[in-house]
């Protein structure tokens, strides 16, 4: 078995491997998201959501749950590449992929010390959310966080790419066109 596929925990074992951190007294931080392009700033919450504890484990959203959420041109990595890549980042200790939307079943599963989110339109009222109301339950706590990178996000790589790569397909047609489009 690969070495990253150790720290690939199913859903079915959240619970053990929570049981098994908090017998060894490890303060658990628990995460999730697309993880779809990791940049910088992704790379910046994971080393800060890891300072929060002895132990991250990162959700991974299934390819159904961001298509769900996203559309049908999302994800653009799969989600065992995604999990994959998480994996090799030294702040991530372990990675299991998210079949819900919602990363409220797997709270209620592994019952970290600690869910860190990024502070996004939806966490205005996070408070009277699922995940909120679910670990503060038992005694979590539940941070809330800035972007680590307001200059890079997934979606500006991918215009970026894109249009760039449209300005080539184009520009040879676009040399040809001196006057705009007009109705005819």
């Amino acid at each position: 078995m690969a070495d990253w596929k150790k720290r690939l925990i199913s859903q079915s074992d959240l619970m053990t491997l929570g049981e098994t951190l908090r017998a060894k007294d490890k303060k658990i931080v628990f995460t999730a998201g697309s993880w779809d392009l990791i940049h910088a700033g992704q790379c910046r919450y994971l080393e800060k959501a890891r300072a929060k504890g002895d132990v991250l484990v990162v959700g991974v959203s299934s390819n159904n749950a961001i298509s769900r959420v996203k559309g049908p041109n999302k994800p653009i990595l799969d989600e065992k590449i995604r999990a994959e890549m998480l994996t090799f980042l030294r702040s991530v200790d372990f990675v299991t992929i998210l079949p819900e939307p919602s990363c409220q079943p797997s709270l209620g599963l592994l019952r970290p010390d600690t869910f860190i989110t990024v502070n996004e339109d939806w966490t205005d009222n996070y408070k009277e959310s699922r995940e909120y109301k679910t670990v503060t339950k038992y005694g979590g706590e539940v941070i809330v966080v800035d972007r680590q990178s307001t200059s890079v996000s997934t979606t500006q790589i991918l215009q970026r790419a894109v249009g760039g790569h449209l300005n080539d397909v184009l520009k040879d047609f676009m040399q040809y066109r001196k006057e705009p489009i007009k109705e005819k």
